[in-house]
This record gives structure tokens, C-alpha cells and sequence, in this order.
């Protein structure tokens, strides 16, 4: 009877602590960033700094609306949305098998993580210079600096994933004959998905970083470029609007992560 009240108080204390989360996120950051955006109203209206400064809202929508109406926007969108989902895809499909031998092999692990954090220590701007240059501006020098910047945090979840699943478990499947494939199929696997999850949320927003980068350095296309042609003609406005875009484009790429996460990790919340 003791048990069942103490399981009944830990039940409601999670399903509270849950609702409020959920409020804290669907709630008060929305009010935050309606707070943030009026704030940057009211400095924009009260001109205490100039338009080269800190640009009207108003402004920064009607240029991008311009851009749009013209049908110059959405392909610079669409080629940064593409070197950004593709890079992903490239991190997901070097980072998983690599972090899964270096979580599962002493030796992999004792030879190659040295190099792999060395590798990950340059600089993302130097790395993309070089790759600018040995692959030239088109859009597959901006997916390998994508897939540069978002491939550790994906092998390091990985990592941690399959290092954290019990040794008993594994053992006892072993034992009951299962193969290795039903070993990673239904015990690692699942174990390491909520770290998954948590390194794929972080890739996903450097993915968007990465393509920057990678525009950048040189281009004539993408978010990052209108970024670029905007300083160079001191249109501040374009500058804003392409930055906010940039912003948007990781929060897509963040919620589809999280959404994912939501509903394949749906047994972890019953």
C-alpha cells in the first residue's frame, strides 16, 4: 500500500513537472520572442540609433517581400535549405557507423579518436577555405563544410549512446543466442537514441551554420550571400532579413528533429 502511494506521488510530481515544461515552452517563449521583437519596434521608432545601425522591421520586411515578389528570394532559401539538409544527411550516414566501431572496438577507439578530435579542432572558416578551393563555389564545397561541422556531435552521441547501454543486458541477449543485429536492433539502438536525438538537434542547427560558413567564403547563391552582397552595398536591411532567415531555417530543421524525437521516443513518457 506504502509502495503504490509512493509510486502514485512520483506518477503526479513527473505529470507537474511535465505540464510545466510544456507551458514554459509553448507559453512563455512565444511571449519572449513577441517581447524581442517589440523591443527592436520601439528602439527602431524612437531613431535613437540610425537605419545603417539598427534597421525599422518594417523595412526588413519590405525588402525581403521585394525579393520574394521578384522571385530572387526563395532560390537563395532553397540552395542554403539544400546544402544545410544534404551535409546532414552525409554527417548522419560518416558519423553513425564511425561513432558505433569507436563505441564498440578498444583499439578503433584507442587509434582513431585522437585524430577524429584533431580533425574537429580546425577551425570551421579554415577548413572551408580549403574546401573552396579544392572543390570550387558550388554547392558540394558548402555540403562538405555542413557535414564538417555536424558530424562530431553526431559520432560523439553515438558514443555515449552505445557506451551507456548495460553490459548486463547485452550479456543476457547474448546468452540467449541473439545475433549481433538483434543485439543493436532492439538493445543498443533504442538505448542510444535519446543521445542520438540530442547530438541530431545540435547537428541540425549547424548544418544551417556550416552552409553559412561555406557561403560566405565564396559564393553567388544562398542566405549567406545576400548576407554578403548586403554589406557590401551597405543595405542593412537585407542584412537583417537574410539573418532572420538563417535563424528560421535552423528552427525548421530543429523542430522536424524534435518532432521526430517526440513521437519515436513516445515509450520513454509511458
Amino acid at each position: 500500500m506504502a509502495v503504490n502511494l509512493l509510486d502514485n506521488r512520483k506518477t503526479s510530481t513527473l505529470s507537474k513537472q511535465s505540464m510545466s515544461f510544456t507551458w514554459l515552452r509553448w507559453v512563455l517563449a512565444p511571449v519572449l520572442g513577441i517581447g524581442l521583437f517589440l523591443l527592436w519596434y520601439w528602439a527602431a521608432e524612437s531613431e535613437r540609433y540610425p537605419a545603417f545601425i539598427l534597421p525599422h522591421p518594417v523595412d526588413v520586411f519590405d525588402r525581403m517581400q521585394t525579393l520574394y515578389d521578384r522571385g530572387l528570394l526563395m532560390p537563395h532559401i532553397e540552395i542554403t535549405a539544400r546544402e544545410a539538409l544534404t551535409g546532414l544527411v552525409v554527417a548522419i550516414a560518416l558519423a553513425l557507423p564511425l561513432g558505433y566501431a569507436v563505441a564498440r572496438n578498444r583499439w578503433a577507439s584507442a587509434i582513431l579518436m585522437p585524430y577524429l578530435v584533431a580533425v574537429r579542432a580546425i577551425p570551421v572558416v579554415a577548413i572551408a577555405a580549403i574546401i573552396i578551393i579544392w572543390l570550387g563555389t558550388g554547392i558540394e564545397s558548402k555540403v562538405f563544410v555542413a557535414a564538417f561541422i555536424t558530424w562530431f556531435p553526431l559520432m560523439e552521441a553515438m558514443i555515449i549512446g552505445i557506451q551507456s547501454v548495460d553490459p548486463t543486458l547485452r550479456d543476457l541477449m547474448r546468452s540467449h543466442q541473439a545475433s549481433w543485429w538483434q543485439v543493436f536492433w532492439k538493445l543498443e539502438l533504442p538505448s542510444a537514441l535519446p543521445n542520438l536525438f540530442s547530438g541530431l538537434k545540435i547537428a541540425a542547427t549547424l548544418s544551417v551554420v556550416g552552409a553559412a560558413v561555406g557561403e560566405l567564403i565564396g559564393s553567388s547563391q544562398g542566405l549567406a550571400y545576400l548576407i554578403q552582397f548586403g554589406r557590401g552595398t551597405s543595405d542593412v536591411a537585407l542584412v537583417f532579413g537574410a539573418v532572420l532567415l538563417l535563424t528560421a531555417l535552423s528552427l525548421v530543421l530543429y523542430s522536424v528533429v524534435a518532432l521526430a524525437e517526440h513521437y519515436l521516443l513516445a515509450w520513454r513518457r509511458v
